[in-house]
């Protein structure tokens, strides 16, 4: 009997579609040509797929999702490395749209990652005097340190690879307590080069 992927019942059944786990696939691969190493042999683990719901999920007749949002993340490879692949699906009136995520767990949006790229990168100079600022910063996976409930502060590490340095950047997170934005710190000092 093969598994499952995990998550919950209202999604099962579009979480199980070839169709669904194709169209997933494209914001892997889109997000594994940003990154230097252009990887495009991917190899996710359908088998072992999970969901995090944002909000509740509306059915359509059908049994179908008809407006929800949830993060979809798949264990795999991408040209033999290990991955936590990750996408955002956005289900609007039954038409279904997904956007690319940091792998991992991070609970980042796609502008907070953004706005960690500089000074997340100054950071690592200070680590490393090789690396320079016209490196790339390929993010390969995020994980989440502890678990807390919004709007407190959280930690995350994540993995990145620099000019060739593969490094351990942990990262605080602090939201804004009147506000929808959230600031940052990195400190060269709490850098680990990765193994």
């Amino acid at each position: 009997m093969s598994q499952q992927p995990q998550g919950p019942a209202s999604i099962a059944s579009t979480r199980q579609d070839p169709h669904f786990h194709a169209i997933v696939e494209k914001q892997f691969l889109a997000y594994e040509a940003s990154l230097t190493t252009h990887c495009k042999d991917i190899h996710p683990d359908w088998s072992r797929a999970t969901a995090h719901l944002y909000g509740n999920v509306e059915l359509d007749k059908d049994g179908y999702p008809y407006k929800g949002t949830w993060a979809e993340q798949v264990p795999g490879t991408a040209c033999g490395e290990p991955r936590r692949f990750r996408a955002m699906v956005l289900v609007r009136e039954g038409r279904l749209d997904t956007a690319r995520m940091l792998p991992g767990d991070s609970e980042t949006s796609a502008q907070l990652a953004s706005d960690v790229s500089d000074p997340l990168l100054a950071a690592a100079e200070g680590y490393a005097r090789d690396i320079k600022p016209s490196c790339a910063i390929d993010v390969l996976d995020t994980h989440l340190i502890g678990i807390s409930d919004p709007p407190a502060p959280w930690q995350e590490v994540w993995l990145v690879n620099i000019c060739g340095h593969r490094l351990n950047i942990p990262i605080t997170f602090i939201p804004d307590a009147k506000g929808p934005g959230t600031s940052f710190s990195i400190s060269s000092a709490k850098i680990s080069a990765a193994r």
